[in-house]
């Protein structure tokens, strides 16, 4: 796949950056972020209610939860009466962070590498210097722990839970949490003074998505209860939309602690994805052009809106699968049916380059994608004149395997089977080809009356 120049568009860098925004990037969030404005207003409304918060962040992947977030945080790290020091890089919920010990110990850590951006002068001070020691320590006896039983020959994943030797007791681990707590709201920081932290955990989406994940889930806000209700910390967990209701309600201990109802993320409206859009752009026109040029027109992005049901992070990455393929000068944005079939263009050639399909494996895939609604296997075989036999093994399985298609939903026995999110553009491509050909011909027709 080509790389985009995007000084052809009379910009600096990628306006379609599906990375979150956030404090430090080349994309300054203070002007890159748009809209939820209700969503602010809440928070600001919560954060001033009290000196604690615990709240959960809820909302389909790629709703634009840790880009809001991170706004607030900027927010009231810098511009708010009572301000609140915060890491820029929020703290990832994955299967090791499940615990009190490694929880409390990535806190430290987090909040110690900001105060070194901020000023780096601090970490000479005794308390600092200290906890950057112990954090020292404590990484390589892990590491070497961790060596030591990969060189036994036992078995270990990234996500392996093991028992490390010569724990700190949790209530010094405690303790130090409480003295850098207090450091920060003593102290003056990069020029500021805080009042407390807010501590940012992301990603409870992609934990979640393990069967097996939902119990540790349940015990680790069991078991980090009494933590959550440190005076002066504000916490803020982001998970799915389902995440308070299914991790947290059922947990009357647990639920007594954070705001009583979750703040729920909608889908930013077309015009509001459009205008975050134009924003970036406005931000990174290079200084060398007099204006930049959109690559896609506003109908792209409502069509990318409805085919991704508002997931920006989605429609981001197929904006960028369309500009890698636009070779030719740019003059003017792109129209619906020039994009879609770029995008097209751009998800079969990563077809091929994930899967080696056969000549009917190919047919059976456009197939599918011609056709508006899921398919059953019967339907295919009859369709396309195959052994019924062989659908499944044969063509289907190469297609499931490789994240092409997956099953939509099931009615008794029929399994009805359709294009994954990912590709679900190629819905739009032949329909978009035939109508480009069209066009070009009657062009072609027009001008040779001349």
């Amino acid at each position: 796949m080509r790389i985009a120049n995007w000084q052809h568009f009379g910009l600096r860098e990628n306006p379609y950056d599906t990375s979150p925004l956030k404090e430090g990037a080349s994309l300054p969030i203070q002007k890159a972020f748009v809209g939820r404005e209700k969503e602010q207003t809440f928070l600001d409304h919560l954060f001033l209610s009290g000196n604690r918060v615990c709240l959960a962040v809820c909302g389909d992947v790629g709703v634009g939860k840790t880009s809001m977030v991170n706004f607030h945080k900027f927010q009231w790290k810098y511009h708010k009466e009572q301000l609140l020091f915060s890491s820029r890089k929020e703290i990832e919920a994955h299967r090791n962070l499940l615990t009190k010990e490694a929880f409390l110990l990535e806190i430290i850590g987090s909040l110690l590498r900001e105060i070194e951006l901020l000023d780096s002068t601090l970490v000479k001070d005794e308390l600092l210097a200290k906890l950057g020691t112990f954090l020292d320590i404590t990484y390589k006896k892990d590491l070497s722990f961790e060596a030591n039983i990969m060189g036994s020959g036992i078995g270990m994943s990234r996500d392996t839970v093991i028992d490390k030797p010569d724990h700190l007791p949790m209530a010094k681990l405690e303790g130090y949490f409480q003295d850098l707590l207090e450091f920060i709201r003593r102290n003056e920081i990069g020029g500021y003074r805080y009042s407390g932290i807010i501590v940012h955990v992301n990603n409870f989406d992609v934990v979640l998505r393990e069967e097996d994940q939902r119990h540790r889930v349940v015990q680790f806000f069991g078991e980090i209860r009494d933590l959550l209700q440190t005076p002066n910390a504000f916490f803020l967990f982001l998970g799915p939309s389902g995440f308070f209701r299914q991790i947290i309600a059922p947990e009357q201990r647990v639920k007594s602690i954070f705001h009583p109802a979750p703040m729920m993320l909608e889908p930013l409206s077309k015009k509001e994805i459009v205008h975050t859009l134009d924003e970036r752009m406005n931000i990174l026109k290079s200084e060398t052009a007099q204006k930049y040029i959109k690559p896609v027109s506003d109908e792209v992005v409502f069509r990318l809106y409805d085919i991704y049901q508002g997931d920006i992070r989605s429609i981001m990455s197929a904006l960028n699968d369309i500009v890698s393929q636009y070779s030719e000068q740019v003059r003017s944005p792109l129209v619906l049916d020039e994009a879609m079939v770029l995008l097209g263009d751009a998800l079969w050639e990563r077809i091929s380059q994930t899967v080696s399909l056969t000549r009917e494996q190919k047919q059976l895939l456009l197939h599918i994608a011609a056709s508006p609604s899921p398919l059953t296997q019967k339907q295919v075989a009859e369709d396309l004149h195959k052994e019924p036999a062989n659908i499944s093994g044969y063509y289907f399985r190469r297609l499931k395997d490789a994240g092409v298609i997956e099953l939509k939903e099931q009615k008794g026995k029929l399994k009805y089977w359709g294009l994954t999110s990912q590709y679900l553009p190629l819905h739009e491509y032949s329909a978009s080809l035939i109508r480009l050909k069209e066009g070009q011909s009657e062009l072609d027709h027009q001008l040779s009356m001349f």
